[in-house]
């Protein structure tokens, strides 16, 4: 059996981006005049729910207020496409994964809850470091029935690649994104930023990288696959 795919589980995982969407979010809410500011811990506590689409939704849920959701929401992708597009740093070792996978034919993906304009913003600003190298499938917000801690998007990745069972790897960065993985039936390496440090008890130190490397992902990958053969 051979290692056909490395799935990344969101843009989190290309880049420490938490913060600027986090910006994004504040400004949108200052351009519809909504008396909000999302604090870091307002922020990450949004973010570890999951499983929907729509933050500013829940949050006016939450406190009884009736806000333009979507509109919030469109403005806020605008605004992080903009701040994305100003340039932010892969995470360490993401450029030699993605130049590995291109060498050895791995297939790549990514699945996102972002819509297209601020995947396309990350992707145009690190085109250059990544030796432009692409992606082969991208699940984004749309393209998934639910979203993590549900499979939906991972299913969807493994489905569109054409890859057979147990030939792909995940990086996760979150509880909730390992779920996914998990419930998928993927291996992962867990490849946690900003927005998990408060949950470092998630990932097990071996199933843990402060950078990314084809090493770590063969041999999750092959450590499952090892126990499937047993």
């Amino acid at each position: 059996m051979t290692l056909e795919a490395v799935i990344f589980s969101g843009i989190g995982t290309l880049a420490e981006v938490a913060e600027l969407d986090r910006a994004a979010w504040n400004a949108a809410f200052r351009a519809h005049g909504v008396d909000w500011h999302w604090s870091w811990d307002v922020y990450a506590e949004l973010m570890r729910q999951g499983g929907d689409r729509q933050l500013a939704a829940r949050y006016a849920a939450y406190l009884g207020h009736v806000v333009d959701a979507n509109a919030l929401d469109r403005t806020h992708q605008r605004q992080f496409a903009t701040m994305l597009a100003g340039g932010v740093p892969l995470r360490p070792g993401v450029a030699r994964v993605m130049n590995w996978a291109a060498r050895g034919g791995v297939k790549l993906a990514l699945v996102s809850r972002a819509e297209i304009e601020p995947v396309r913003a990350l992707l145009k600003a690190t085109a250059r470091e990544r030796g432009g190298v692409a992606f082969d499938v991208a699940i984004l917000r749309d393209d998934a029935s639910h979203m993590a801690p549900h499979p939906a998007g991972m299913v969807a990745a493994i489905t569109k690649l054409g890859i057979g069972q147990g030939r792909a790897v995940a990086v996760v960065d979150t509880a909730l994104t390992r779920e996914a993985a998990q419930a998928a039936g993927l291996p992962f390496v867990g490849f946690s930023g900003r927005l998990a440090q408060s949950e470092a008890e998630v990932f097990e130190a071996a199933d843990h990288t402060h950078a990314l490397s084809p090493e770590a992902l063969t041999s999750a990958w092959r450590g499952i696959t090892n126990q499937a053969a047993e």
